[in-house]
């Protein structure tokens, strides 16, 4: 059998432990590793209706008449409305029954292009708001009460919205 010099002992040592070294660093550079983790999605605030009214002009006898709304959205989202109901149509002048002189149409389309039916997204400190001008919902009969002349109505407004995030 053969003996190992101290010279070789040393060259067979120091190459090992190059080796080793080269080893640690691949290591250190190809590294992985796995976890869980939790996410919750936030939730939606209702929009608001801030105003509702009609033209100048109001309801005339046989013409549907443009609703405009004025809507906010604090959602930290853009919102587009999908439908609008109006109920609770009234009005408070003597002799001038709304629902008998006021015909409500719900079914009135709303505005095709999107971006008229969209609320941009907003905060709770500030939110976004947008005015909607939806066509013909509201169609006062050909021949309405005298009393019903300058007569204010008042009605409730209902919104159907989905995100348009993109």
């Amino acid at each position: 059998m053969r003996k190992f010099s101290k010279r070789s002992t040393t060259v067979v040592v120091v190459a090992l432990a190059g080796f080793a070294v080269a080893g640690a660093a691949w290591a250190a550079w190809n590294l992985t590793g796995s976890g869980s983790a939790q996410a919750k999605a936030g939730e939606v605030v209702t929009l608001k209706v801030t105003g509702a009214g009609l033209p100048a002009g109001g309801l005339t006898p046989g013409n549907p008449t443009t609703v405009l709304l004025t809507v906010q959205n604090a959602n930290a989202f853009p919102v587009r409305i999908t439908n609008i109901d109006l109920s609770d149509l009234d009005s408070a002048q003597q002799g001038c029954d709304a629902g008998a002189n006021v015909d409500v149409l719900n079914d009135a389309p709303l505005p095709a292009d999107a971006a008229d039916v969209t609320v941009p997204a907003g905060t709770a400190e500030k939110p976004a708001g947008a005015r909607i001008s939806w066509a013909g919902p509201l169609r006062m009969k050909p021949d309405p009460a005298n009393e019903c002349q300058g007569a204010p109505f008042t009605f409730t407004v209902r919104l159907d919205a989905v995100s348009a995030a993109s």
